[in-house]
């Protein structure tokens, strides 16, 4: 038989008979055989035994019966495509890893972590810098109640991506200026009190009653507003009066209030890091005098009784002395430098109370004239002092 052709003529094909194929024998010899004398039970299956076979139309359905199989007895129940599912594909830039829960209860990370590759190309994780946690270092933010606007907090470690959380308002978003700066849009609630910051870069920070919201004008006292009576006192702060020289009595006054106008005088007794607060039986504090002589009408007086957990705070009145009095378990926290509370003064009409948001003590003296604030510091710095005129 010639084989230099396009096509090759033999014989028994002549005949135009159908249902032939072309096979070999026990000889090696090419001969056609009836197609159905072949073996069809699982011929070309990928179950079949036999070598030297190639795969048929069938292929998929057994492929995907035996995939199956295999995947349910190993433990995976499911399809071929939920497997395909299950592993993640490495050209998304999404990569989601199916045996991790999306949810996390294993609390802070210590360090921020970060998922990327190595110079060949291998998927590793590395620790980044850790970041403390975030610090506000302006502790006497304050804003109107029932109103919107920006409110700047200035601290360390602030990211773009923290969060804040002011308890009681809504924080409509926030612009990251450096990791010192931010300023926060905020919209009050019509609620007057002091209110906790949340931040949180990775690692979260509560600044107990950081912002106060009240209805009038706010003002801090600055370095010009303040008339030192004696010694030397730290004024470098708005708002603060602190300690050079511990145990060593300063006093100033600041801002005039006028007769008829209601007010509040916010404060916050700091212990100092100067030295232990121990051993004066009245440490003096802040009071309303009197703008024309000076004389004490409204005090608020820290009392040490020689150990931190058996002091107090007395409420003063220029008729009766150390009248009323905050029990010990009120002041611990502050005693011992710990979120410390803040307290104020208040008149409304002719009464005059000492207040916090707990606890109401009504002064029973009455008084008509300007006032003016003065701080006396010994063993304790007074901060975040904020002179309200509340609006009628």
């Amino acid at each position: 038989m010639d084989t230099n052709h396009n096509r090759i003529k033999v014989a028994d094909l002549e005949t135009n008979q159908p249902n032939k194929t072309l096979t070999t024998n026990s000889e090696g010899k090419l001969e056609f055989s009836e197609i159905t004398d072949l073996k069809t039970d699982n011929y070309n299956g990928l179950d079949y035994t036999e070598e030297g076979k190639a795969l048929d139309a069938r292929q998929g359905g057994v492929l995907k019966n035996l995939t199956n199989d295999k995947l349910n007895k190993g433990g995976f129940e499911g399809t071929a495509k939920d497997l395909e599912n299950s592993i993640p594909n490495l050209n998304n830039p999404n990569l989601k890893f199916g045996g991790f829960p999306s949810t996390r209860n294993d609390g802070q990370l210590p360090s921020n972590k970060i998922l990327s590759t190595d110079e060949n190309g291998n998927l590793k994780m590395y620790t980044l810098a850790s970041y403390p946690a975030p610090y506000i270092t302006d502790t006497s933010l304050s804003f109107m109640p029932s109103t919107s606007g920006n409110i700047t907090i200035k601290g360390a470690f602030f990211t773009p991506t923290m969060t804040i959380i002011i308890t009681g308002q809504t924080v409509n978003y926030f612009t990251f200026i450096s990791d010192n700066e931010v300023i926060v849009n905020i919209t009050t609630s019509a609620n007057e009190g002091n209110f906790d910051i949340t931040l949180n870069n990775g690692v979260s920070s509560t600044f107990p009653g950081c912002l106060l919201v009240v209805l009038g004008t706010i003002r801090k006292p600055e370095l010009s507003d303040w008339t030192i009576l004696s010694g030397m006192p730290n004024l470098n702060t708005p708002g603060d009066i602190k300690l050079d020289l511990y145990d060593v009595a300063c006093s100033a006054t600041c801002f005039t209030i006028p007769n008829n106008q209601d007010f509040r005088v916010y404060f916050t007794l700091t212990r100092s890091p100067l030295g232990a607060t121990t051993g004066s039986a009245s440490e003096p504090a802040i009071s309303l005098i009197s703008a024309t002589d000076n004389s004490v009408k409204f005090a608020a007086k820290v009392y040490l009784n020689g150990a931190d957990i058996n002091s107090n705070l007395r409420a003063y009145q220029a008729s009766s002395g150390l009248d009323f009095f905050f029990e010990a378990p009120i002041l611990e926290s502050f005693i011992m430098k710990t979120n410390p509370p803040t307290f104020f003064f208040e008149r409304i009409g002719t009464q005059y109370r000492l207040r916090d948001y707990n606890t109401n003590i009504a002064f029973t003296d009455l008084f008509s004239g300007d006032l003016k604030i003065m701080a006396d510091i010994r063993k304790f710095d007074i901060t975040n002092i904020r002179y309200v005129e509340l609006a009628s």
